[in-house]
C-alpha cells in the first residue's frame, strides 16, 4: 500500500471519528452524506495525486535522465583521473631534473 493510498483511506476515517466522537448521534447520521462526498474527494484527490506522481516517474525514465547524470559523473571522473596523471607526470619531470 503506497503513501498515497494510506492518506486516501485515513482522512475519511479520520473525519467520521471527529464526527461521531466530536457531536452527537443524530448529527453523524445528518452528515454521512457529507462525510461520503468528503471520502469520495478525497479519493480523488489521492488519485490524481498518484497519477502526476506516475506522470512524473514516467517522464524521468523515459528521457533515461538516470543514464545521462551516470554518464556525466563517468565523464567528469576521467577528467580528473587525467588531470591527476598530467600533476602527476609534471612532478616526476621537475623531481628528475
Amino acid at each position: 500500500m503506497t503513501h498515497w493510498t494510506e492518506l486516501k483511506t485515513a482522512w475519511p476515517v479520520l473525519a467520521v471519528g471527529l464526527v461521531l466522537f466530536g457531536g452527537s448521534p443524530v448529527i453523524a447520521e445528518e452528515s454521512k452524506g457529507v462525510m461520503e462526498q468528503v471520502e469520495t474527494t478525497a479519493k480523488r484527490v489521492g488519485q490524481k495525486i498518484e497519477d502526476k506522481t506516475k506522470a512524473v516517474v514516467k517522464k524521468v525514465e523515459e528521457k533515461h535522465i538516470g543514464d545521462k547524470i551516470e554518464q556525466k559523473l563517468k565523464k567528469a571522473a576521467n577528467k580528473t583521473a587525467e588531470g591527476f596523471k598530467k600533476a602527476g607526470k609534471k612532478i616526476e619531470q621537475k623531481l628528475s631534473n
